[in-house]
């Protein structure tokens, strides 16, 4: 494409800019107004810089406008070797691609790339390839300039430029050198240089997997791969996909983010993929692209040999490792858990906390007070580093709906639960420091509707004896502590004698009495029935009148105890309003909706034989 051309459109009444935004986003920062023309003017750039090699020694061409805007400069810009005039377009935000074209190419031969989105990266990449930003020739680096000033310069060493935005807090520096070579004349030094990288992505590597993707289509998508990368990185099994398909879609602020076709390539739910798009927003656009930049094979074809994908997850591992860390992996049951859980931190980032908590990285949501600078980087932090001033309002929500889900909701066994303990510690050594971190976690922790319960809690009984059975393992491996046949065996049979119910029926009804949400689904979970066992007990308790059946909004379930209803509004689950104080669920005024209900005030045993205690009573739930 020239100047003078546009690119015919892909999408009818869409315009360009999102269309490329959608190609190119979370590997490339699009901003507003970016167009096919923006393609010609990397290329006019690229155009300008080769254009010096032909001045002589000594030979310079500097433009400056004192202003900081770019109105005057580029009609001051000598024009290039095709007699265009030549602009820096995009903010400068297409410089984050040097070196870092593999994740690109990656998403161009993914299978899980919508055809349209497909072919803006292809031209994108055609395009790069007949640029100096491919050529290893040249050495790039990219910086920040103190003042408001935009400038170009240019010999035959290469080329420098200073692109100032009004309004903007600072002015880019970029420059292109050739071996040997120092920057042309500048108004000022620059500071926060670094160099570009040089990673997979000549102009022969770039123009030939352009040419296998448009002769052969996509490579074939390699299930194993990802469950491959997701074991040996810590991501859960859908971001590992959306890795090793170059990350489609992640970063773009428009719908849709995966279409049919994207999803049912990469095999995953809308919320596993929602999820995991969470999961990987802390890398951030330079990130993404940082971590897929060289782990494309030397010579494209061999994507599509067999394991050719397979060999791409393997590198990705080693470069996550290096670049982020690798984290233990959550089993894949105990993931799925997570994101129903629906805390406000991704469900990857929860498990992580609980499988290391000692060594686990701040996970997104958690923003610094300060804004980094465009260059600046910020290893991974402790998230009990409360000190760093993130938002700890994120880590204390998601830990305390944590340590509920991972105690009841996770069997035996489960290295999340078994991190329970630990987590725990962590906790209370901030509460008890008497410094700034304890100080920020109280305030987080005020926060809560229920004042500070959350902290009288954790210092608390309840405390003790719940950490106390999971670190003893006093459950066999593999069953729930929602299973009062695996917790409270003998209050399971004082049930069944004294109501004259089989131990199925016995078990069903201590669920349904206490636990907040005992879904058809949950309770097969836990019980290890089949749908025709568990519909033989619910007939036993349906047949005594100790049950009604119905259906209620997200209960999940048909039989219910008689009595009032409290319904809720998502995370929290509705209920029945005679067991709310049991198991410490408070009810707004109205006692006809859930307030709050976060924190069990006693073990799951004591909690069952207390609720059996009532009803043997006479003080259970009456219509």
């Amino acid at each position: 494409m020239t100047d003078n051309e546009t690119a015919p459109p892909l999408l009818p009444h869409i315009p360009d800019g999102h269309v490329i935004s959608g190609a190119l986003g979370g590997l490339v920062h699009v901003p507003d107004g970016w167009s096919w023309k923006t393609f010609d003017d990397i290329e006019g750039i690229g155009r300008y810089i080769e254009g010096g090699r032909a001045l002589d020694p000594g030979e310079q061409e500097v433009h400056v406008s004192p202003e900081g805007t770019w109105t005057e400069l580029f009609a001051s810009w000598a024009p290039d070797p095709d007699g265009h005039k030549v602009r820096l377009p995009g903010s400068g935000t297409w410089t984050d691609v040097i070196g870092r074209t593999g994740g690109l190419a990656l998403r161009a031969a993914s299978p899980a790339t919508r055809p349209e989105r497909r072919e803006v990266v292809l031209r994108f990449l055609e395009m790069w390839a007949g640029t100096p930003f491919a050529d290893p020739a040249y050495r790039y680096r990219v910086g920040r300039l103190a003042g408001p000033v935009s400038f170009n310069a240019r010999d035959h060493h290469g080329a420098s430029f200073g692109l100032h935005l009004p309004g903007a807090r600072r002015t880019l520096y970029f420059e292109a050198l050739l071996p040997g070579g120092e920057a042309a004349p500048r108004p000022e030094e620059p500071v926060h240089v670094v160099d570009c990288p040089h990673a997979w992505g000549t102009p022969e590597q770039l123009r030939r997997l352009v040419e296998l993707v448009r002769e052969r289509g996509p490579v074939a998508w390699d299930a194993d791969a990802v469950i491959a990368l997701s074991e040996a990185t810590g991501l859960s099994r859908p971001a590992a996909a959306l890795v090793l398909a170059g990350n489609p879609g992640s970063g773009t602020y428009y719908l849709p983010y995966l279409d049919q076709h994207e999803r049912t390539v990469l095999g995953f739910k809308n919320g596993e993929l929602d999820s995991a798009r969470e999961e990987l927003v802390m890398l951030g656009d330079v990130g993404r692209s940082a971590l897929l930049a060289d782990v494309m094979p030397e010579d494209p074809a061999d994507l599509w040999e067999p394991g050719g994908l397979a060999h791409v997850a393997g590198r990705t591992a080693t470069a996550w490792a290096q670049q982020r860390g690798a984290r233990p992996a959550p089993p894949w049951s105990t993931w799925q858990a997570a994101v129903a859980l629906g805390t406000r931190m991704p469900a990857a980032h929860l498990c992580h906390l609980f499988l290391d908590p000692t060594n686990s990285a701040v996970p997104p949501g958690f923003r610094p007070a300060v804004p980094l600078g465009p260059v600046e980087r910020r290893g991974p932090q402790s998230p009990w580093d409360v000190t760093a001033r993130y938002e700890a309002d994120f880590l204390v929500d998601a830990v305390f709906a944590g340590l509920a889900w991972a105690y009841a909701d996770l069997p035996a066994g489960d290295p999340v639960r078994e991190g329970m303990p630990e987590v725990v510690r962590h906790l209370r050594e901030l509460l008890v420091a008497g410094d700034a971190a304890a100080g920020f976690l109280h305030e987080s922790m005020a926060r809560y509707s229920g004042g500070n319960r959350r902290s009288d809690w954790l210092t608390d009984g309840p405390c003790d004896r719940i950490t106390a059975r999971v670190a003893a393992g006093e459950l066999p491996t593999g069953r729930y502590e929602s299973d009062p046949r695996a917790c409270a065996p003998d209050v399971v049979a004082d049930v069944a004698a004294t109501l004259g119910l089989p131990e199925d029926a016995a078990t069903l009804y201590l669920q349904l009495l206490l636990l907040s949400a005992p879904s058809d689904r949950n309770v097969r979970r836990w019980n290890a029935w089949t749908p025709a066992r568990h519909k033989k007990a619910a007939a036993e308790l349906t047949a005594r009148a100790l049950v009604v059946e119905d259906r209620r909004a997200r209960s999940g379930r048909t039989l219910f105890l008689p009595g009032p209803w409290a319904h809720a509004k998502k995370p929290l689950p509705p209920m029945e309003t005679w067991k709310a104080p049991l198991i410490g669920a408070q009810l707004k005024f109205s006692g006809d909706e859930v307030w709050t209900f976060e924190l069990l005030p006693d073990t799951l045993p004591a909690l069952f034989t207390e609720a059996w205690r009532l009803v043997r009573g006479g003080e259970g739930p009456v219509a």
